[in-house]
C-alpha cells in the first residue's frame, strides 16, 4: 500500500446523490478536474473518510481519503492494488474473508466490537470480562467495514500497520486476523521492521508467520511456523507463546527495526532465563518478558531464534 507523491498534495471533493458517491473533484495548482465514479466501482463513505475501489482490468486499486479538517475536503490517505481475480498477492486484502473457514483460532484471543452508523464504524470497543471498554479511536487511524472483516490502518511515522479484524462465528465480536506493516517509500531512515507480508494471528496446518502481540496469546498449529516478535526499547510488553515447538522447527523471529544487529546483541538484554517445571521464560526487564508454554530448557536455545532488523 503507497500514496501517490502527486496526489498526496492534492485535495478531493465528493458529490453525492442519494448518498452514493457519483464522482470527486480534484483540486491542484488551481485547476479543478472531475472524475467520475463508474458503476462497478464501490465507496464506502465513514465520518471523516471515504475509501474508493475502482475495478481496473483483473486488478482492483482501493484509494482511502481521509477530511481532517471536517469541511468535506479530503486528502489521499493511502492507496494499494490487489489482483481481483482471486489468486493471490502481497497486499493485505489478499487476505479476504474467503479464508477464514480454512484457518483455525487459538483460545482466549481478545475481542472487539464495533459501532457502525450508514456503514462507517464510529466507535470501537474491547471486550474485557463480559464488559466493553471503549478503545479511542485516535486521529492518525481510520476503520473501515468491508461488510464482513474491519480493516484498521494507523499511520505512524515510518510506514502504515494495517490490522484486518474478523467475525468467524458471527456474533458481533471481532478478533485480529493478520497485521501488515507497510513502510513508507519516501522515508530514508530506518526501514521499521523488515517483513512486509501479513502476519498471521490465526494458524493452519502449514508453516506460518504468527504476530505476537503483548498481552495477547498466540499460537501455531502444524508445521514449521515463526512467531515474530516486534521488539519495541523501553515499551511494557509481556508475549505468551502456546505452542512453540523446537521439534517442528518453530522459530522467534525479533523483526524489530531498532537497531538489533544479532542474536548476540538480542542476549546482551537478556537479564533472567528460567523454568518454572512447565513454561519457560525469557525476561529482558520487569516490564518486557516471553513466556514460552510447556517449553523445556533442553528444548530451546539461540539455534531456534531469529533477528531482523
Amino acid at each position: 500500500m503507497t500514496t501517490d507523491s502527486g496526489d498526496s498534495l492534492k485535495q478531493f471533493r465528493f458529490k453525492l446523490v442519494d448518498d452514493r458517491v457519483v464522482a470527486l473533484f480534484k483540486t491542484g495548482k488551481e485547476v479543478i478536474h472531475q472524475e467520475l465514479i463508474e458503476s462497478r466501482d464501490s465507496c464506502e463513505i465513514g465520518r471523516n473518510q471515504v475509501a474508493h475501489r475502482k475495478i481496473k482490468s483483473n486488478e482492483a486499486e482501493t484509494k482511502i481519503y481521509i477530511d481532517e479538517s471536517g469541511y468535506g475536503l479530503h486528502t489521499l490517505f493511502s492507496q494499494s492494488e490487489t489482483d481481483d481475480s482471486n489468486s493471490s498477492g502481497s497486499s493485505v486484502d489478499s487476505l479476504s474473508s474467503s479464508n477464514f473457514d480454512t484457518l483455525q483460532s487459538s483460545n482466549g484471543r481478545k475481542s472487539f466490537e464495533f459501532e457502525i452508523t450508514n456503514g462507517a464504524i464510529v466507535r470501537v470497543f474491547e471486550v474485557k470480562d463480559e464488559h466493553l471498554e471503549r478503545d479511542p479511536i485516535e486521529v492518525n487511524e481510520i476503520y473501515i467495514f468491508d461488510g464482513r472483516s474491519v480493516i484498521r490502518i494507523e499511520r505512524e511515522l515510518l510506514g502504515l500497520e494495517i490490522q484486518r479484524f474478523s467475525d468467524n462465528d458471527e456474533d458481533g465480536r471481532f478478533q485480529r486476523f493478520s497485521e501488515q506493516w507497510v513502510p513508507d517509500s519516501e522515508n530514508t531512515g530506518s526501514a521499521g521492521p523488515v517483513i512486509e507480508q501479513p502476519l498471521m494471528y490465526y494458524f493452519t496446518d502449514g508453516s506460518d508467520l504468527i504476530a505476537v502481540r503483548s498481552d495477547d496469546p498466540v499460537s501455531g498449529g502444524g508445521g514449521a511456523d515463526s512467531f515474530v516478535i516486534r521488539f519495541e526499547f523501553g515499551q511494557p510488553n509481556h508475549w505468551l507463546i502456546e505452542d512453540f515447538h523446537s521439534i517442528e522447527d518453530d522459530r522467534l523471529v525479533f523483526d524489530t527495526g531498532v537497531g538489533l544487529t544479532s542474536k548476540a546483541h538480542l542476549a546482551g538484554f537478556v537479564t533472567e532465563l528460567s523454568y518454572d517445571g512447565q513454561n519457560f521464560f525469557v525476561d529482558f526487564s520487569s516490564e518486557a518478558t516471553i513466556t514460552l508454554t510447556g517449553v523445556t530448557p533442553a528444548s530451546i536455545s539461540w539455534d531456534y531464534v531469529d533477528v531482523l532488523s
